[in-house]
């Protein structure tokens, strides 16, 4: 049931928005930007994570093919891969696990502090505009060195 209720949010739903964005952006013949969000779980797994590294893995997947297959379009297919980041999801898993940022962001980052949410959504900003014309089928780790280690 956790496995369905997974993909059925993390890998089906990004499938779908996917989809449907190419057939806008092929319909009206401008091309575009889709960026996918998957997860350095995608590259990096931690154990009792199966079910969100495969999913985080499918989008990596969705992301590439949609890339190559879609270019002819001008349309770029991206992906940016958070790390940890200060969200109420990783806050409860602090508390769940009895841990706290001081001790254990130096184990995820090497800038050794969680990411905050509007970095993401500068990575994100920055791969949607014209800054990234040359940029398609690829992920950016934004993980503070996490997956470099």
């Amino acid at each position: 049931e956790y496995w369905d209720r997974l993909m059925a949010v993390d890998l089906k739903g990004v499938a779908l928005c996917q989809k449907y964005a190419l057939q806008q952006m092929k319909a009206q013949g401008n091309g575009g930007s889709i960026i996918n969000i998957s997860s350095v779980s995608g590259f990096r797994p931690q154990p009792d994570t199966i079910a969100y590294v495969a999913a985080k893995h499918g989008v990596i997947g969705l992301t590439k093919t949609a890339a190559v297959e879609n270019g002819q379009y001008n349309i770029r297919v991206n992906s940016v891969a958070p790390g940890a980041i200060d969200t109420p999801m990783l806050r409860g898993a602090l508390e769940q696990f009895g841990l706290n940022e001081e001790t254990y962001a130096p184990q995820l980052s090497l800038l050794n502090r969680f990411g905050q949410p509007r970095e993401i959504a500068q990575a994100t900003l920055w791969l949607a505009s014209d800054l990234s014309s040359y940029i398609t089928g690829t992920v950016i780790h934004a993980d503070a060195g996490y997956t470099s280690r």
